[in-house]
């Protein structure tokens, strides 16, 4: 399969290049970026074309399969014109800038029979997996109430990368997709509601959504929180997960965990425990008992990505409908955007999926 890409940045050469080059049956046939810098050090980097232009890349690439790693606000219509030009897609995320763009590219998608897939790597990731596929165990039981939190010491208007650092106040879509993508991953079903509330923290005149706290509605009266604090000084936790169920917690924490517990707490057993992931662990906890089930291995977005690309590129080669797909996307999107409704009117949302396919 012929990969091209657009977009020529550090999400293209360190995400996606280094793992599609240890792809069987994968040829990778350049790329195009309209940064002429971004070309030169491309071509000299990785030995391999760089186009000053979508329609170049095309003619002279023939790319089977488009990599989309461009800002999100120019994703919809590269998806467009490359399922037009008879293209496969591979976007990075946030897949688009709303629904009404999501439901677009859909449509092109199903008009020119492509796919559309996108990039939401943290459901490769060892440790997510690892809480996914122990709900409903004999150990674990039912899921009954969900928390995903995400602790960082960087605000938006921080934020060093420029298109990001734009939408200081697009904290939930930028950074915040990845855990609602989890969320829905883990609970296993759409929401039935959502009602959120955001702050900029202590300065009421920016506008920014620094701090978001979500509440989640799911069917069979299932319950979860989704937290986001940017404005957060202690140490990073990236993602950080509970899943209650019946019988058990299942924990799991991204980011890299080492921490030796020496003596007797209340709640916790005595003596000696280590903890150590470098790329993130997961566990179980029933009482003081705790077992690990998964560790991330070192890198482990470029590694997820990779394991991502793979199912993508055989699917496709099968003729079969890829995983990460932009319906899953979508919906995505639609949570996040009834989260900042919901923070604007103070009201809940309820979420209405009659008209999106499964």
């Amino acid at each position: 399969m012929r990969v091209g890409f657009a977009g020529l940045g550090w999400a293209a050469r360190e995400f996606h290049l280094v793992p599609l080059r240890r792809i069987a049956g994968v040829e990778v046939v350049g790329g195009f970026d309209l940064s002429a810098e971004q070309r030169a050090s491309w071509a000299v980097d990785t030995g391999l074309p760089a186009y000053d232009s979508f329609e170049r890349l095309i003619a002279q690439g023939r790319p089977e399969l488009l990599i989309v790693a461009t800002p999100p606000s120019s994703h919809a219509e590269l998806c467009i014109a490359a399922v037009q030009a008879g293209m496969h897609v591979f976007c990075e995320k946030p897949f688009v800038m709303d629904v009404q763009e999501a439901d677009r590219v859909i449509a092109a998608a199903e008009r020119h029979g492509r796919h559309v897939a996108v990039n939401h790597e943290f459901r490769e990731k060892p440790i997510f997996g690892a809480v996914k596929d122990n709900i409903g165990t004999p150990d674990s039981g039912r899921l009954v109430f969900l928390q995903i939190w995400q602790l960082m010491d960087l605000a938006p208007w921080d934020e060093p990368v420029p298109w990001r650092a734009a939408m200081p106040d697009r904290a939930l879509f930028e950074g915040g997709v990845h855990l609602v993508d989890l969320l829905l991953m883990i609970a296993g079903d759409r929401p039935t509601a959502v009602y959120a509330r955001r702050s900029a923290g202590l300065d009421p005149e920016r506008k920014a959504d620094a701090i978001h706290l979500v509440t989640v509605e799911f069917p069979g009266g299932r319950l979860a929180q989704l937290t986001i604090d940017r404005l957060c000084p202690a140490g990073t936790r990236y993602v950080e997960i509970r899943a209650d169920c019946e019988r058990s917690s299942l924990r799991a924490s991204l980011g890299g965990r080492a921490l030796v517990q020496v003596g007797l707490k209340r709640a916790e057993k005595p003596g000696v425990r280590l903890d150590f992931g470098t790329g993130g662990i997961a566990w179980m906890e029933r009482g003081l008992e705790r077992t690990t089930l998964a560790r991330n291995p070192r890198n482990p977005g470029q590694h997820a990505t990779g394991r991502l690309l793979r199912r993508i590129v055989t699917a496709l080669e099968a003729g079969a409908t890829p995983p990460s797909g932009a319906v899953n996307a979508r919906d995505v999107l639609a949570i996040i955007e009834a989260a900042y409704e919901s923070s604007a009117t103070g009201l809940r949302v309820e979420l209405d999926w009659s008209a999106v396919t499964a």
